[in-house]
């Protein structure tokens, strides 16, 4: 039986879910500098879609942001 069909799907799955978490670490990244900058929790996470505990743990835990 031959895989590759199957293999081609695995990595395209793969690469897929590699870009969806740089995404997201992308979005909390952006999001936690738009609060440090003044922004509105509440208006950051309709933007955002993180949940306003959600944006004010990672404020907490983000160190220096590199902009």
């Amino acid at each position: 039986m031959d895989l590759a069909p199957l293999e081609l799907a695995v990595n395209r799955l793969r690469e897929a879910e590699a870009a969806l978490d740089a995404a997201r670490a992308d979005v909390e990244t952006e999001a936690v500098g738009a609060v440090r900058e003044g922004a509105a929790v509440e208006d950051v996470c309709a933007a955002s879609g993180l949940t306003p505990h959600d944006l004010l743990r990672l404020e907490k835990t983000t160190g220096r942001l590199p902009h």
